[in-house]
């Protein structure tokens, strides 16, 4: 029995950190490192082990270096893989990050997926022992759908991210998609475009009149759960300087469910659970690699539990 079962695909991560200035066309410039590591699910994935919890991953590789690179560093994390598969033919999903005063630029370049993508998740999500289904990002009813139907058939809870998905701009029916899932979890920045106001606070009260529960992302400002008529307001957790942000919604997303589904705590204690997990994402290089321990994190809970004085 799975607690969480993840769709989504991997990603190999390039990682130049130290810049002192952004590329231009025509000069080179210098990183002072270089850090190779997973991105995609695979930050998920990694940070929801790190704390305890027993995921399945339906993950595709290819039969590339980078798939291989991702695919051992998975199990070198606990990762089970027993619901992944390995394709013939090279599936490679690399993406290189350079992070500068707090923000980053990507270059991607993906295979094309295999045509029975969805047919691939949805025999895991219909055959799988699980307790709750966690999607990467917002696709189209049309091809999610039959999953989600899946999922609920089964009595499982089902949460996704919105991960920059093309419905921000290709338009979408949010508020029918959206009440196919309990859990909705985008940024800032997405929450605003689908609700179509400039206030993440306003986003945020919009959006949970059409899912069970919102919680949106709001990076050095915290996070907003909104569920039914409340709405709460999460403080950030500052815990040392600032790195690298690539995947750090991700591992708030491994605090959140973690709290949410292993230890079924109220919704403050998820957002302050999550917000542990991307504050302290951001002080290293590459998605998954500074998320705490389950240890590590209980620390930190205790240490913002107890009154300041002085």
């Amino acid at each position: 029995m799975y607690d969480i079962l993840l769709l989504g695909d991997y990603f190999f991560d390039i990682i130049y950190s130290g810049l002192t200035e952004f590329p231009e066309l025509g000069r080179e410039v210098m990183s002072s490192s270089l850090t190779t590591t997973g991105g995609g699910m695979f930050i998920t994935a990694a940070a929801l082990c790190r704390l305890g919890a027993h995921v399945g991953w339906p993950a595709t590789f290819g039969s590339d270096p980078y798939s291989a690179f991702v695919h051992d560093l998975s199990l070198q994390e606990g990762i089970d893989l027993r619901l992944a598969r390995t394709l013939p033919r090279p599936f490679q999903r690399v993406t290189t990050s350079m992070p500068l005063h707090n923000e980053r630029a990507f270059v991607t370049y993906v295979d094309p997926a295999p045509e029975d993508r969805y047919a691939f998740w949805l025999g895991a999500v219909s055959t799988a022992e699980y307790r709750h289904l966690h999607v990467d990002g917002a696709r189209p009813l049309a091809v999610i759908g039959p999953i989600l139907e899946a999922a609920r058939a089964r009595g499982k809870t089902i949460s996704m991210d919105c991960q920059d998905s093309p419905l921000l701009k290709s338009g979408c029916d949010w508020k029918a998609l959206l009440q196919q899932v309990d859990i909705f979890m985008p940024n800032a920045r997405e929450a605003r475009i689908i609700a179509g106001v400039e206030d993440t606070a306003e986003a945020a009260r919009i959006i949970s009149r059409w899912v069970d529960r919102v919680v949106v992302k709001d990076g050095p400002n915290g996070a907003w759960i909104g569920h039914g008529d409340t709405l709460v307001h999460v403080q950030p957790i500052f815990a040392g300087e600032v790195v690298d942000t690539t995947g750090a919604g991700d591992c708030f997303n491994a605090g959140f469910l973690y709290a949410c589904i292993v230890e079924e705590a109220s919704d403050l204690t998820c957002g302050i659970y999550g917000n542990i997990c991307g504050g302290l994402s951001v002080t290293g290089v590459g998605g998954a690699t500074s998320s705490p321990t389950h240890a590590q994190l209980r620390a930190w809970f205790d240490k913002l539990q107890t009154p300041q004085h002085g």
